[in-house]
């Protein structure tokens, strides 16, 4: 376990930047019996808005196959191709959502009351079934 939160330690001195009303946000469980037929296994839930870049460079690659229609045949059975248009219009958003957490995020980082005040109007991101 201490191997773990020194690696844990280095990331966040490193590569990492938390919220000061969050810089602890670890939780580790480990367990020393792997899955059947597999030497490791490792799991990781993150609450925090790198995933946009991820995002942002989807939306790209989605951006230059649909430019070209690129295996869009394949779908246009069942979906109609305004579909397509709708889904990378959503991808927008979210990505808007968190770049607005992201800027959100960086007022609460100061020190100044007013900013720190702002924390119950933290915008939220809307999950759509």
């Amino acid at each position: 376990m201490s191997d773990i939160r020194r690696n844990i330690d280095m990331l966040k001195l490193k590569h990492m930047k938390f919220v000061k009303w969050n810089e602890d946000g670890w939780k580790v469980g480990l367990c020393t019996v792997p899955p059947n037929g597999l030497p490791y296994s490792l799991l990781t839930l993150a609450n925090n808005t790198c995933i946009k870049e991820t995002f942002i460079e989807l939306k790209e690659r989605f951006t230059t196959l649909y430019r070209r229609k690129a295996h869009v045949h394949h779908y246009t059975d069942h979906i109609e191709l305004n579909d397509f248009d709708q889904a990378r219009e959503n991808l927008n958003q979210l990505i808007e959502e968190y770049k607005q957490i992201e800027k959100t995020s960086g007022l609460l980082e100061t020190n100044d009351n007013e900013a720190l005040s702002a924390t119950t109007n933290i915008p939220r991101l809307n999950v759509l079934s």
